[in-house]
């Protein structure tokens, strides 16, 4: 054989040599949920495992539960990792990490040393999403028994993917966004809160989930507002649809309208679109905030609205965008009274007048970013009154 093909023979088995890093399943813990906390001028890192013998859908559910909590301290992230090995029996593993609990407290603190820890981690993927617990320690989430999921991080993720796209004050945000919005020009971090409700002492047990309605519940509320890489305040719920819409973050959310007598007649957004256009006027930015929407009614309480009357509709639809410009005016003024331009306007600034932005990027969420005149430009139309139109039901 010619000594070239040995060459070739040996490199092609230098490639082809295998997993060298393979890892096998019974030598490792998956990690598929993280908290932490800051208490007491230390670190708590929580880390939820599966114990896969009790997921298993060909196994009836054991004694034990379907995830087990490792925790550890430190004054250091490396420090309060390494803490939890003199515990668990494995080496963790990240590569499925489907969320990350951060308490008020270590986001007051700021999240950059903690941002900063993940990234170096070259097992961790980036596609995981981040939230923050408000009014408990992110702990508590790791251990809470759910409903119709075994695993909390599982149901944590599904609620928060499902209502993003069903309920407009509901953002998920992952890892590689939240370092974007750290490091990226004229915008600042938003994440959504999550927040525990009911008796707390039953709720780590598994008595939690052996009635209708679990007596300790999670449900995501609220924005949480970061000027830099730390929680500057939160933004209720009707704020809260209104970052959703000018963010362009809206999928489908509802609308209600009054109509008298206490009744609201109900609008289902079925598509929207947003855009922010700036400009310069005598020196001084301005802003107007564009969005798009198409809608269908989906409850007719007020019967005395004929929805075959054009008029009618049209009436109907300035309504739904005056509610919806509320929303957004009110976003506007907390975000501008929290110095924190956590909408993009400054982003959009950057692109449109970059020798303007190089001026005032130091000084845009003091100083000029709470002066910003914005307006408003919104549009509604209904596209859909339901498959009856009138109701034929009587009064």
């Amino acid at each position: 054989m010619k000594p070239w093909k040995w060459v070739i023979i040996v490199l092609c088995m230098l490639v082809l040599s295998g997993c060298w890093s393979r890892r096998e399943l019974n030598d490792i813990l998956i990690v598929l949920g993280v908290a932490m906390d800051w208490a007491n001028d230390e670190y708590l890192i929580s880390y939820q495992v599966v114990n896969p013998g009790e997921i298993s859908a060909q196994k009836e559910g054991g004694q034990r539960p379907p995830g087990t909590v490792y925790q550890g301290r430190g004054k250091t992230l490396l420090e309060a990792a390494r803490y939890v090995t003199a515990e668990a029996p494995r080496k963790m593993y990240f590569g499925h990490l489907q969320i990350l609990v951060v308490s008020e407290a270590l986001a007051k603190r700021g999240l950059s040393e903690l941002f900063d820890g993940v990234l170096r981690d070259n097992e961790t993927r980036l596609d995981f999403n981040i939230v923050v617990a408000r009014g408990s320690k992110a702990e508590s989430f790791m251990k809470l028994y759910t409903p119709v999921e075994k695993l909390p991080t599982y149901s944590m993720l599904q609620s928060l993917r499902t209502s993003e796209k069903s309920w407009a004050p509901t953002v998920s945000v992952t890892m590689d966004q939240a370092m974007d919005r750290l490091s990226g020009n004229g915008y600042e971090l938003a994440l959504t809160g999550i927040q525990l409700f009911g008796d707390p002492q039953l709720g780590e047990s598994s008595r939690n989930v052996e009635s209708f309605r679990a007596a300790r519940r999670f449900r995501y509320k609220g924005i949480a507002v970061f000027r830099g890489d730390r929680l500057a305040g939160w933004l209720n719920e009707n704020e809260s649809k209104g970052y959703s819409d000018i963010t362009d973050n809206l999928d489908s959310t509802s609308v209600e309208l009054p109509c008298g007598g206490g009744r609201y007649m109900a609008i289902e957004i079925l598509s929207s679109k947003a855009k922010l256009a700036t400009e310069l006027i005598d020196g001084r930015p301005a802003a107007e905030v564009r969005i798009r929407s198409e809608a269908a009614i989906v409850d007719r309480p007020c019967t005395e609205l004929d929805l075959t009357d054009v008029a009618v509709i049209e009436e109907i639809e300035q309504q739904a965008a005056r509610a919806m410009q509320a929303n957004a005016e009110a976003a506007v003024a907390k975000v501008k009274g929290l110095k924190s331009d956590v909408l993009g306007f400054g982003n959009q600034i950057s692109k449109d007048y970059p020798a303007y932005w190089e001026q005032v990027k130091d000084s845009w969420n003091a100083e000029q970013f709470p002066q910003l005149d914005v307006r408003y430009r919104i549009e509604l139309f209904i596209r859909k009154t339901g498959t009856i139109g009138n109701s034929t039901l009587k009064d």
